[in-house]
């Protein structure tokens, strides 16, 4: 309700100073007319923003069709003017098309207007049409280099920390991804190192869309190491700069299981390879398995343990006993919440002939002295509590 409210009470302005604006101009002659616009200026500029941010295609065509096209240019390249970016952003099509046919006769302009960057937040059109998910929108803007790829390849490429791929991943645009990524599609060296880039976390497109478990992105980001196997492993293994994540904690403490074993498979010629990458521990010495096994992600953890095979038992026991910083192991955390099925894997990973491994296990203390059994009786887990008793005798 307050939505339509805001809207009708933002055309009502929109439409009073656009016959304002008209009104006063009917019958001058140039030179009053030139006196007249300066004197309105900001009003015509306010009914234009205005008409482009709520989506009032008509009342721009008409504000548009107001001023000569050199003039309104020049005015379109004005660092403060934005256009394109709120018709983009709000998925105003054709307002868009309207604003890139102004400079139909401006090829280099036209280039350098959809490069422009907002004044305060320091983006594109693009990467707002990309956050917002305005799929058509983006082919149109990036559509508007079809005669200069290598100028459209140098645009992307020169993102920073605001980088489309990312947004696109993060929020799921698999049509926006494959967009930005077909873009590549002649210039494979470049294609990696688009999609390698890192924000200014050190994440990648990969940590973006595994954590928010969007696993056609994630096997739209992987096929492009198809021939580059060694690339896609320093890709896949790479950590973000905030807690020393890889892709695989991340999907793991979301439970992302079918990401999970897609980065897991990419190892699959390269055993020593995943058992690293699987033993990974961020700045907080957590590693996947303490994720997925505090969050109940059973099937993950599966996965994880499964990584190691009967020919790296040794690792595997050290994998399960690994503590994070406060000393808990995923024992703890999975017995602390109740996850029973996790805490039976986690058992199970012992042979009987390493009797002495797991007590040992079982009885681990994390930094206040408590083990898993006494998480389990404090939080009233019963099955645990007896299963935990049981593996102790």
């Amino acid at each position: 309700m307050k939505q339509t409210i805001f809207k009708t009470w933002m055309m009502t302005l929109v439409i009073t100073l656009f016959l304002y604006f008209t009104i006063e101009i009917q019958g001058m002659d140039d030179a009053n007319l030139n006196k007249k616009k300066i004197q309105m200026y900001e009003n015509w500029t306010e009914a234009l923003n205005i008409a482009v941010t709520i989506g009032e295609e008509k009342s721009v065509k008409t504000l548009v069709a107001l001023e000569e096209k050199d003039k309104l240019i020049q005015f379109l390249m004005k660092e403060e003017q934005k256009a394109l970016h709120f018709a983009s952003f709000n998925g105003h099509e054709g307002i868009v098309k309207l604003l890139l046919n102004i400079f139909s006769e401006e090829k280099d302009k036209l280039l350098e207007y959809v490069m422009k960057k907002d004044d305060e937040m320091n983006v594109t059109a693009v990467h707002l049409a990309s956050i917002a998910g305005h799929v058509q929108i983006v082919k149109l803007l990036l559509n508007t280099f079809s005669k200069n790829k290598d100028k459209l390849i140098e645009f992307l490429m020169q993102e920073d920390d605001d980088i489309t791929l990312h947004f696109a991943s993060k929020s799921g645009y698999e049509g926006i991804v494959k967009l930005l990524l077909n873009t590549f599609i002649e210039k494979k060296d470049k294609l990696i190192e688009y999609v390698m880039k890192e924000d200014e976390q050190k994440r990648t497109a990969l940590h973006c869309a595994s954590e928010n478990g969007y696993v056609t992105i994630v096997q739209l980001l992987l096929s492009t190491f198809s021939e580059r196997k060694y690339a896609l492993i320093e890709y896949v293994m790479k950590e973000d700069d905030d807690k020393k994540c890889s892709a695989l904690h991340l999907a793991s403490n979301n439970g992302h299981a079918k990401i999970v074993n897609l980065l897991l498979n990419t190892f699959s010629e390269k055993k020593d390879k995943l058992i690293e990458y699987v033993m990974k521990e961020n700045n907080e010495k957590s590693t996947a398995l303490h994720y997925a096994s505090c969050n109940g992600h059973r099937e993950i953890v599966k996965s994880l343990l499964k990584a190691f095979g009967e020919e790296k038992k040794d690792k595997l026991i050290e994998y399960v006993m690994k503590e994070s910083y406060n000393k808990y192991t995923s024992l703890h955390m999975s017995s602390f919440n109740g996850h029973v099925g996790i805490v039976e894997l986690l058992l199970n990973t012992f042979n009987e002939d390493e009797k002495d491994k797991l007590i040992k296990y079982v009885t681990k203390e994390d930094h206040i002295n408590h083990t898993a059994l006494l998480f389990a009786s404090l939080n009233k887990h019963p099955r645990i509590t007896n299963l935990l008793n049981y593996h102790m005798q």
